[in-house]
C-alpha cells in the first residue's frame, strides 16, 4: 500500500491492544469519570481475553498509520 500523504511504500502490520478493544474517541468529548471512553468508535477485535487487533500500515517516512475500522 501506498501511503496518501507522501505517496511512499508503507510496513504491513497491527496495532495492537491489552485487555480491552482499540478506541477512537473525538477530542472533543471526554472519557467518563477518567476512565471509560462513552460514545467512542471501537476498532478492530479482541476483548476480555484476546488481545486488540487491527491490521494496519505504517508510513516511515511521515510516520502516519492507515487501518480500516472492523467489527
Amino acid at each position: 500500500m501506498h501511503c496518501p500523504y507522501c505517496k511512499k511504500e508503507m510496513v504491513s502490520g497491527s496495532l495492537l491492544g491489552d485487555e480491552y478493544r482499540l478506541k477512537w474517541l473525538p477530542e472533543d468529548k471526554k472519557l467518563l469519570l477518567g476512565i471509560w471512553a462513552a460514545g467512542a468508535i471501537r476498532i478492530g477485535s479482541g476483548g476480555t481475553l484476546t488481545r486488540a487487533n487491527v491490521p494496519a500500515y505504517f508510513c516511515n517516512d511521515c510516520h502516519k498509520i492507515i487501518f480500516n475500522q472492523n467489527d
